[in-house]
């Protein structure tokens, strides 16, 4: 079963004996630790009925003997193993590990933890017999702004999607990093309910140095040196070339957008609105969008989908593709290589 699978049905059904908590996402497998040591301890006896252990740092006699304790004044007791394919690494050990898994006690929830399990082998292959499996897996990257915004959502708040695309693409797939960053911008945000992408590049972005919105300002005010400069900080400091793409193509939609809306006389408020700008930023938008005509942000468009395009289908240094790209949107199109051509 998946992390959530295995969360929900703890308050659903009886405790298992067995479990393997295995995966790459420690982030996760930490989730579920919490979540079972939650509900089958209270904090008052926990010091007598938890034990967690390191595979590399314990014998399996030791382990066996805390497995096979009996509680104190509490109906369980936890035994976790950590680094658990590291303790049965001779044929003794998976053979006193493999007993014990076929007659284990009832009383003790005995939780086996593995980043990088061999599933194959044993002793594993008994565990899958017997235990509840739980994977921890990473998510997919097309998941990951669902995460973002269900997480917000648990600790009182909401975000919009463009701040859930965003803040993946600042920090990545690795929930853990992830976690520490939304606990900062609800830091940042305060009483404030709605957590938006100017917030995420204000608290994330500027922890990286300028931000695709100090980019975007550059480029909406024509400003060739400036946005060069930036974009090479942001390429310095690791900043994706992706990301970048996928903003300022985000900047010309809301200029596409603001134009469309405000030449059909459109109120200002529900302007900001549809176009996912706080009200405050709307003068400054008003200001870009006399500088680019639609042919304008049309010739940005392609602009914009052949930097993508070269940057997928060639090894040319990025750092390259993007200064042509800003000129070219600063500037005016400026003809791409071709895409198959490699240099």
């Amino acid at each position: 079963m998946t992390a959530q699978e295995f969360q929900d049905s703890l308050a659903r059904s009886a405790l298992p004996s067995l479990i393997l908590l295995y995966g790459e996402e420690d982030f996760l497998i930490d989730e579920c630790l919490q979540a079972l040591l939650n509900h089958a301890l209270d904090e008052g006896t926990r010091g007598f009925n938890l034990d967690v252990v390191y595979g590399s740092k314990t014998d399996v006699r030791e382990v066996i003997a805390l497995a096979s304790a009996f509680p104190m004044m509490s109906p369980r007791r936890v035994v976790v193993v950590k680094e658990f394919e590291r303790l049965a690494v001779s044929d003794s050990a998976r053979d006193q590990i493999a007993a014990y898994l076929k007659d284990p006690l009832e009383s003790t929830c005995f939780v086996a933890v593995s980043l990088h399990p061999d599933l194959r082998k044993k002793p594993f292959t008994d565990l899958k017999k017997q235990a509840t499996m739980v994977e921890c897996k990473p998510l997919y990257d097309n998941k990951v702004p669902d995460w973002i915004a269900r997480r917000i959502e648990s600790m009182g708040k909401h975000a919009d999607p463009e701040a859930c695309r965003l803040l993946q693409a600042y920090v990545g797939n690795s929930l853990r990093a992830l976690q520490n960053e939304i606990d900062k911008l609800f830091i940042f945000v305060g009483q404030k309910q709605e957590i938006t992408g100017e917030d995420v590049a204000q608290v994330v972005g500027a922890s990286k140095g300028y931000t695709v919105f100090e980019l975007q300002n550059a480029v909406g005010r024509k400003d060739l040196r400036e946005a060069l400069t930036i974009l090479h900080a942001m390429l310095q400091s690791g900043q994706s070339p992706q990301l970048i793409i996928i903003m300022l193509t985000r900047f010309l939609n809301q200029l596409w957008k603001f134009g469309e809306l405000k030449a059909s006389r459109v109120p200002d408020a529900e302007i900001a609105r549809e176009v996912g700008v706080h009200p405050f930023f709307l003068r400054q938008l008003v200001e870009f969008q006399r500088g680019f005509s639609p042919e304008q942000i049309e010739n940005g468009y392609r602009v914009l989908l052949e930097a993508d395009a070269t940057l997928k289908s060639t090894s040319r240094d990025p750092a390259v593709v993007l200064d042509m790209m800003i000129y070219g949107l600063v500037r005016g199109v400026v003809e791409p290589e071709p895409a198959g051509r490699e240099y």
